[in-house]
């Protein structure tokens, strides 16, 4: 996501454009362009959810508890026989 500072920079820079330029279609271009990252600042805020960290949940499993006892197993492994 482009942080708004980024975005309001541009703008900044598409304003002092449009003042500067004498030519009325790059003063229109200029204003074109703020008025799409005014756009895409004010539909993202809007259409997005605030950001959340999803929490997973990881189950406890205790491998001693579920170790089987029989008389001929060598160890704890699968592979111990």
């Amino acid at each position: 996501m482009i942080a708004s500072e980024q975005i309001l920079n541009q703008i900044e820079k598409q304003l002092y454009k449009a003042k500067m330029d004498s030519n009325e279609s790059s003063t229109r271009e200029a204003l074109s362009a703020i008025r799409a990252l005014c756009d895409v600042v004010l539909d993202s805020s809007s259409t997005l959810p605030p950001a959340t960290n999803p929490v997973l949940a990881t189950p406890n499993i205790n491998a001693q508890s579920n170790v089987l006892k029989e008389d001929d197993a060598n160890g704890y492994s699968l592979f111990d026989f």
